[in-house]
């Protein structure tokens, strides 16, 4: 049945796979590039990376975040039920990690890897912090997807 609920569920859910596939392959492509030596291309991928964040994970976030909220009001959900508590607070952090101290370690990493000299064991000892929080994210939005699957309660 067509209903608006199920317009923002799909928007929702559509959002949120664009969103979790986005992290996990801008975790998994660069810690692959870490093993492999080469400062241009650190800085290619950071630029990259900065790009998807910006035009690809960034606003699908936002529809996840809109759509959310859209379904609740729209489905008198109430936002004190503990699963969709714990689905905003996940998506508020994930969105405030991707956006502050990740972009920041991408754009860091990339204007190393285009320097003259580039230091490669600051290099290294950012790809390692990229890595981690990228990691750190990933199971963040891993654990709202399971909570928005089995709806805990309190």
């Amino acid at each position: 049945m067509y209903t608006t609920y199920n317009l923002f569920k799909f928007l929702h859910v559509a959002a949120v796979i664009v969103w979790v596939g986005g992290l996990i392959a801008l975790t998994v492509i660069p810690a692959r590039l870490a093993r492999q030596e080469g400062a241009a291309a650190t800085a290619a991928l950071g630029r990259q990376a900065a790009f998807y964040g910006r035009s690809v994970v960034g606003p699908a976030a936002v529809i996840t975040l809109v759509a959310g909220i859209v379904m609740v009001v729209v489905g008198r959900l109430g936002f004190n039920e503990l699963w969709i508590a714990y689905g905003f607070l996940g998506i508020v952090v994930s969105m405030g990690l991707g956006g502050g101290l990740l972009s920041r370690l991408g754009s860091q990493l990339a204007e190393l890897g285009e320097s003259d000299d580039p230091d490669t064991a600051r290099i290294a000892a950012l790809q390692a912090r990229l890595r981690t929080f990228n990691a750190i994210n990933v199971l963040i939005l891993l654990s709202v997807v399971w909570a928005m699957v089995f709806k805990p309660t309190l």
